[in-house]
């Protein structure tokens, strides 16, 4: 959003003074990052003792005054703020709606969906990440007198690639033989990311007699486990290589078969685009993610999570396609998830404020 005319305050709650700082974008001096420790580990547990903080926070680090739009990041917590915020000041606001506000607050916290579909009811725009997540929240926690209405002021926008990704596309076409199969996974590595059975999957494609491999690439709370198993059982089948910059990471992208990543949970998830820049298929999970944006087999496949014989299935029909071509899907990669292109469409919206 650093664009002539337009002039951010990002408003930024954290728990811990490490935090702060710690999600800036780009420097610009028509951008103010607003950073307020403001609430504790423990007030997480009481979600309206911790707004209420915020809240509180909020108003005397944020000058309101002359602000056009409103833009809530999340449903939740974030958006529960928009909606205080107007009934206070009077200012419209657009929200987005996350995995995190779906697969936690919507389907576990029973007794906050009352206030999030009255977040969603009082908001100008709802922002989805995903067409399927568009779906799933209005038909299944809107009363049915409510869900046209809220169709009608939801958009579909996806997140973007960084412009390297899109800069530095290889299409090649990639020729399965041999039995040779080369997976690639990067990212966080915990246990949203499901990487349990991701390696499940490894196991059970060198059982049906593939030459198949795995490279991982990340940091996080499973990586002492994920180096064990690198160097115990599936020695030279598991490989784990760390946090690398892109301009390494690209090369892994290349040199490899196949992208998966089949998580529990994933809003939208960057790697599957910036993979699917490279020529690489990609292996996703149902209902969650990328799913929706592509036709099934156009992109890869989408698989349940939890299902490993489902998911070596999914990957063995990528290698019986013998050759696996992406050039159709160039162009849409390069407007659908370029950040110029995104940013066009959101200010388009803010303008109708």
């Amino acid at each position: 959003m650093d664009r002539p005319g337009i002039l951010n305050d990002i408003y930024i709650p954290v728990d811990r003074d490490e935090n702060i700082g710690k999600y800036k974008g780009i420097e610009s001096e028509r951008i103010n990052y607003i950073y307020s420790k403001c609430f504790g580990k423990l007030d997480r547990i009481i979600f309206h003792l911790k707004n209420y903080r915020i809240e509180k926070d909020m108003y005397k680090k944020v000058d309101f005054d002359g602000v056009d739009v409103v833009h809530a990041h999340s449903l939740f917590v974030n958006g529960y703020l928009a909606l205080k915020l107007k009934r206070k000041l009077g200012y419209d606001y657009m929200v987005a709606i996350r995995a995190t506000d779906v697969k936690v607050f919507f389907k576990k916290m029973i007794m906050l969906r009352k206030l999030g579909v009255e977040i969603m009811k009082n908001a100008k725009y709802l922002v989805f990440i995903s067409p399927y997540y568009k779906d799933d929240v209005i038909d299944t926690y809107v009363p049915e007198n409510l869900r046209e209405e809220m169709k009608k002021k939801s958009i579909v926008i996806p997140n973007g690639v960084d412009k390297f990704w899109l800069d530095n596309m290889d299409m090649r076409e990639r020729v399965f033989k041999d039995k040779d199969i080369r997976l690639v996974y990067a990212g966080r590595l915990e246990g949203v990311k499901n990487l349990d059975t991701t390696i499940a999957v490894l196991k059970e494609l060198i059982k049906r007699g593939y030459n198949a491999t795995l490279d991982i690439i990340g940091k996080g709370p499973e990586e002492g486990k994920i180096k064990k198993l690198a160097e115990g059982e599936l020695e030279g089948a598991l490989n784990f290589y760390g946090f690398m910059p892109k301009e390494e990471l690209i090369k892994f992208y290349r040199r490899n078969d196949i992208f998966i990543m089949p998580s529990k949970r994933e809003t939208f998830g960057l790697v599957y685009i910036e993979a699917l820049s490279q020529g690489l298929p990609i292996i996703y999970t149902k209902n969650e993610g990328v799913y929706g944006y592509f036709k099934e087999g156009e992109a890869g496949y989408a698989v349940d999570c939890n299902n490993v014989s489902e998911i070596a299935d999914r990957v063995e029909d990528i290698y019986n396609r013998n050759v696996w071509n992406m050039e159709h899907l160039e162009e849409k990669i390069k407007n659908d998830f370029n950040w110029d292109n995104i940013v066009e469409e959101y200010i388009k919206y803010y303008y109708t404020f």
